[in-house]
């Protein structure tokens, strides 16, 4: 209708009622670009000015009306439809058992409901009512409700429409708002959105002239939205303590109806509107979780807002551990690297406990040793939360000179290798250069062998 107007120019949205079928004919024939193609129904054009004021002049003020001077059109809402066969009736009444399940003049149809008996031989007409019900989904502000009712009047007389559909309301009653086209045709009707009969929406048909409904549609147009705010400010606790997770956060003003919390994406906690801290007792110990709130309502749910989050872990394994091995003459040096998350460390020899040390001591000594002897330290990590596995290293004191061969004792062997280093028939090492030279002067000769018989001799 506006093709031929210039952009600039001033528009209207023009709402306008069409109950019955002679005026339909009356404004197709004097308002033809209108394109009144369903029959009678409620219509909405947008038009022009001079379009406006020729459609006034052929309907009467109760039957059109101007939507919004500056209209603009609705550029989100939800969408609902549903759809009943005539024979899927919610509730019938006649006083006459005028109400038949057929399709009667209805070619291709089915699953039909007829309403209303006329004859011509009968001077009596015999009404009948069919309503159909439907249950809409939530919503928070209604846009639009369209009820489509597609049939047609199976008589022949009379030639105008004595068929009628209206909104049904929590006390039954119903009034005949929107005529029904005696045409085979989808009447289209935008009806108010404050009347539900026990919390549905009921169209409801009448007619005394066999009107046969073919399928009832309701189109349900609505807003329905998230929680505009977002919780803030989420906070998961970071290794404070050994059996839960600490999560917060800060709630603004919203229509939330309440919160979901997950953990790495599963779902832990479903919590009221006002809550704002969580205990995750059910955390695994060594893992960094992830923690997403959001809100919700009936139409959905806020966006999440993240944070990671721990446990304190029991301490790991020491690394770098080591003893001396013989460095020392009377003593055994035991060291190792420094450990996170542990605040104190045990000490075992041979699997006895020896000592404890606090977290910024990493060197132990064993003065307790007998010379000579290998034995294995162990250092086992502590906190509140446990201990840790234990790393361990074998380690040992010098030994005496005079055990040439070390193997741990002085006998008639270690003579027969110094007397052979004497020869020169036994290659010299660094050991038994120090194991053999008994007087320390710095050879190996026959006054070394002397002290080591005396050795050996008591």
């Amino acid at each position: 209708m506006v093709d031929d107007v210039q952009i600039e120019d001033y528009h209207l949205l023009v709402q306008f009622t069409v109950k019955s079928d002679s005026l339909l004919d009356l404004i197709n024939t004097q308002f033809p670009h209108g394109e009144l193609l369903k029959g009678p129904a409620t219509y909405q054009r947008i038009m022009s000015v001079p379009q406006y004021s020729e459609l006034e002049s052929l309907i009467s003020y109760q039957h059109i009306m101007v939507v919004d001077d500056n209209y603009v059109a609705p550029h989100q809402r939800s969408f609902w439809v549903q759809v009943h066969e005539g024979s899927e009736t919610h509730g019938t009444w006649t006083d006459n058992e005028a109400i038949a399940y057929d399709c009667m003049c209805l070619e291709g149809a089915s699953d039909c409901v007829r309403l209303g008996w006329y004859s011509w031989y009968n001077p009596f007409d015999y009404w009948g009512e069919a309503w159909y019900a439907y249950d809409p989904p939530y919503y928070q502000e209604i846009e639009e409700i369209r009820i489509t009712v597609r049939g047609a009047q199976c008589d022949d007389f009379p030639l105008s429409s004595e068929s009628y559909m209206g909104m049904r309301n929590d006390n039954g009653i119903w009034s005949q708002d929107y005529q029904l086209s005696i045409d085979y045709t989808a009447n289209e009707f935008i009806v108010p959105t404050d009347i539900w009969s026990d919390g549905m929406l009921i169209p409801q048909m009448g007619s005394e002239d066999n009107y046969v409904i073919d399928n009832v549609k309701l189109e349900f147009f609505y807003s329905c939205n998230g929680p505009e705010l977002s919780p803030s400010n989420l906070l998961a606790s970071d290794a404070q303590s050994c059996t839960y997770i600490d999560v917060n956060w800060e709630l603004s003003p919203s229509d939330a109806s309440g919160q979901r919390l997950y953990r790495d994406d599963e779902l832990i906690a479903s919590l009221d509107a006002t809550t704002t801290t969580f205990q995750d007792w059910i955390a695994t110990p060594g893992t960094i979780h992830i923690y997403c709130i959001e809100t919700y309502n009936e139409c959905g749910e806020s966006a999440q807002i993240c944070n990671p989050g721990s446990l304190q872990a029991v301490p790991q394994a020491v690394e770098n551990l080591w003893a001396s091995d013989g460095e020392y003459d009377d003593k055994v040096v035991v060291n190792w690297a420094e450990n996170v998350n542990t605040e104190s460390y045990k000490i075992y020899r041979d699997g006895t406990w020896m000592g404890i040390q606090n977290m910024n001591q990493t060197t132990y000594t064993d003065f307790i040793i007998d010379l000579g002897i290998s034995y294995e330290y162990c250092i086992e990590s502590i906190n509140e939360c446990g201990n840790s596995e234990w790393s361990c290293d074998t380690g040992f004191s010098n030994t005496m000179p005079g055990d040439v061969n070390e193997d741990s004792e002085v006998n008639v062997l270690d003579v027969v290798i110094m007397v052979n280093i004497i020869l020169l028939e036994e290659e010299l090492t660094e050991y038994i250069q120090w194991a053999a030279d008994l007087n320390f002067d710095g050879d190996i000769n026959v006054m070394d062998i002397v002290l080591l018989v005396n050795q050996i001799l008591g």
